[in-house]
């Protein structure tokens, strides 16, 4: 029975470290990634201008439309910890904590003003870490929205800027 229990709590707070703040956000995509609204997967061989760095744009244009799954780590689906440290897996060899709290626990705080390409931005209500997201430039970062599936979003939306947290490098 105490297994069962302490298995259950690992797989809850497993589970809750990406978990979806309410309400939903209204997010925006890059517009050749929209199809009524609804996320779709992205063929892998085009190579779109995300970041304007061929090395970040060919590792993340193939995760753009993936869908939200809660504890997903793939491209058939992904939350916002499994995302970004897939990302880094796949770019930089790096692995870094599966949970957005435990990511954001590590690396170097960095001022939003000094945000570069690749900086980890994390979310939440009351300095409770809820989602995480990487900055990609020009104001934007992508993440795994629980609406829309990976997509590119501003840190300026209305939605994300009162539960904007801080940011962490890593690089």
């Amino acid at each position: 029975m105490r297994v069962k229990l302490t298995l259950g709590f690992a797989l809850l707070f497993f589970m809750a470290s990406c978990a979806p703040l309410k309400p939903l956000a209204p997010e925006r995509r890059i517009p050749s990634d929209t199809q009524q609204g609804r996320s779709r997967p992205v063929d892998p061989g085009i190579v779109q201008n995300i970041t304007g760095i061929d090395s970040w744009d060919k590792v993340l244009s193939p995760w753009l439309g993936t869908p939200y799954l809660l504890g997903g780590t793939t491209k058939n689906g992904v939350d916002c910890s499994g995302f970004v440290s897939g990302v880094y897996m796949e770019k930089e060899g790096m692995s870094i904590p599966r949970t957005s709290a435990e990511e954001f626990k590590i690396g170097k705080a960095v001022a939003k003003h000094d945000l570069n390409i690749g900086d980890l931005v994390f979310f939440g209500d009351n300095l409770k870490v809820s989602h995480v997201g990487i900055y990609v430039g020009n104001g934007n970062f992508i993440h795994a929205s629980t609406s829309l599936g990976v997509t590119v979003t501003p840190l300026s939306d209305s939605y994300w800027v009162p539960r904007y947290i801080g940011a962490r490098r890593y690089l």
